[in-house]
């Protein structure tokens, strides 16, 4: 407890230096760390330090942190907004991205999410990591086919707050930034093509079926 105490301290410092703001997310992991405790403190002060850690290439990805859920609720951008929502998206088509998919034409299906998927989506977000933390990977392959529905994410959330859609993630993002958070924003999401896989995992009931490729 006392090291991470100092560690926090140090942290607390370092932010103050060189981002001028205290992430919450970090503080809360470096508290429920679970595996790699030791080497994810290092890593995480050469990251405040807008510095890497060149000799660690792995990319595991595992179950890292126990932050509890009252704890998530309380991370960006769960702290921020009053609801979210899960939509599958129409397919609209010569609208190439960059997309605003805050714009219901975008919408096809939409239901806000539960208190339980709330639950779900905020432990894959804020408990799981790459071991190597300054990896970012979001990448991934389409099957080839010459479908619209490759042009376009499968899912997207909406985050709601006053009673409009403010903010959006797109999933699979394809290395197309489908979001509009800023970076700043975005680091709380600690983004991985695995983070991807699992969330399209907890939402597979929205996917729309595969049409014909032809």
């Amino acid at each position: 407890m006392k090291n991470n105490i100092l560690f926090l301290a140090v942290l607390l410092l370092c932010n103050f230096f060189y981002s001028q703001k205290v992430n919450d997310l970090d503080s809360l992991r470096v508290k429920f760390c679970q595996k790699n405790c030791k080497e994810y403190k290092r890593d995480l002060l050469l990251k405040n330090k807008g510095e890497i850690n060149p000799g660690d290439f792995d990319n595991k990805y595992y179950e890292r942190f126990s932050i509890p859920s009252i704890q998530r609720t309380k991370i960006f951008p769960f702290n921020e907004y009053d609801s979210i929502y899960i939509a599958n998206p129409n397919f609209i088509k010569n609208v190439d991205e960059p997309r605003n998919y805050l714009d219901t034409k975008f919408h096809n299906q939409i239901r806000m999410i539960s208190s339980l998927e709330k639950e779900r989506l905020s432990n894959i977000l804020f408990n799981y990591s790459k071991k190597n933390i300054f990896v970012r990977t979001g990448l991934s392959n389409s099957v080839g086919c010459d479908c619209i529905q490759e042009e376009y994410p499968k899912i997207l959330l909406l985050f709601k707050r006053d009673g409009k859609f403010k903010k959006f993630i797109a999933f699979p993002d394809n290395g197309k930034d489908r979001y509009n958070f800023t970076d700043q924003e975005y680091q709380y999401f600690d983004w991985s093509m695995e983070k991807e896989q699992m969330i399209l995992e907890l939402f597979s009931k929205d996917i729309l079926p595969d049409q014909n490729c032809k």
